[in-house]
């Protein structure tokens, strides 16, 4: 049976199994800490879509693509470390998408942070895929290898930070109906491909860097927040504790949560908040404020409503 293209642009790539069926091939993945999925729809002659789905710490393996592929992921949950050649890192973020030349990225090593991550990527082996679109889509006169050349000049890769126009273009995929899904992912591939061959280049930008230690201490920041949301410290305070400067925990922080570190100190101290509304309901609204740091109890309301879409009363008594 002829490989996939998968299976083309990941040779060498060890999967714990792979399971053919006819419309897709569900590739799967394990490791120490879990597993994950790859589901794989060939859409055209080159062109394929994956939904990415992982519960795992890392995913890597040494790879050697037998052909010319462009890689186009975009990350909807969690987050995706890459670890390049000279012991620097950079992430792919919740919102993010990132086009990469996989015949020319040198990449050691990924991990995932959050032990979780979801999203699409699109493989293009850029030959194949050239023909199908010159003989079927003439009319939008994309260029593969020029969008290539462009965007993924030398080793590197683009990345696109969290953009609207983004979330338009491949939002529906996440939950097209199978009855229409192949040509609709035609018609959303086509429509990511455009965009990318008319990308104005005042947004083109190559991915944030990061040192070893930069990385390991925003991730471990990233911990401490998830696991002590009503600890309280600034942020200012986070970065003597941690001993990372202010300003590169700020911009490695985003890039690995998708978030700035302000709006995901709220967020997380705010669903605890939801939490506790719930587990302990002998608590008073004004208590639960207390504990997660607010003295003014309108200032409470005002914070959870903008995270969770409700004020806290009315997120008990639906709860309960």
């Amino acid at each position: 049976m002829k490989n996939t293209i998968t299976e083309q642009a990941l040779r060498g790539y060890r999967f714990s199994n792979i399971i053919k069926h006819n419309e897709y091939t569900i590739y799967q993945l394990a490791d120490h800490y879990g597993s994950g999925e790859m589901i794989c729809y060939d859409i055209a002659p080159g062109i394929q879509v994956s939904y990415n789905n992982m519960d795992m710490d890392s995913c890597f393996h040494s790879i050697t693509p037998v052909k010319e592929f462009l890689q186009i992921d975009h990350c909807l949950e969690g987050c995706y470390e890459v670890e390049l050649e000279n012991n620097t890192f950079s992430f792919l973020g919740k919102g993010d998408l990132c086009v990469t030349n996989l015949s020319r990225q040198i990449c050691t090593g990924s991990r995932l942070p959050q032990k979780h991550y979801r999203g699409i990527t699109i493989l293009l082996e850029l030959e194949t895929a050239q023909r199908i679109l010159d003989s079927d889509f003439p009319q939008g006169q994309i260029n593969l290898k020029q969008i290539s050349r462009r965007l993924c000049s030398g080793d590197q890769s683009l990345l696109i930070k969290s953009r609207h126009d983004i979330d338009c273009i491949l939002s529906d995929l996440y939950r097209v109906d199978a009855q229409i899904r192949l040509p609709y992912l035609w018609l959303k591939v086509m429509e990511l491909l455009l965009f990318l061959y008319q990308l104005d280049s005042s947004h083109i930008q190559q991915p944030y860097r990061f040192s070893a230690d930069v990385s390991k201490a925003a991730q471990d920041v990233y911990q401490y927040i998830t696991t002590h949301p009503f600890s309280g410290e600034t942020i200012s305070e986070l970065a003597v504790n941690f001993c990372i400067s202010e300003s590169s925990m700020k911009r490695c922080f985003k890039s690995l949560s998708g978030h700035s570190i302000g709006t995901f100190m709220k967020i997380q101290k705010m669903e605890a908040a939801a939490k506790l509304l719930v587990t302990e309901p002998g608590l008073s609204i004004r208590e639960v404020a207390e504990a997660a740091g607010y003295e003014n109890q309108s200032k409470f309301t005002a914070a959870f409503k903008s995270v969770l879409k409700t004020t806290p009363s009315t997120y008990r008594r639906k709860a309960l």
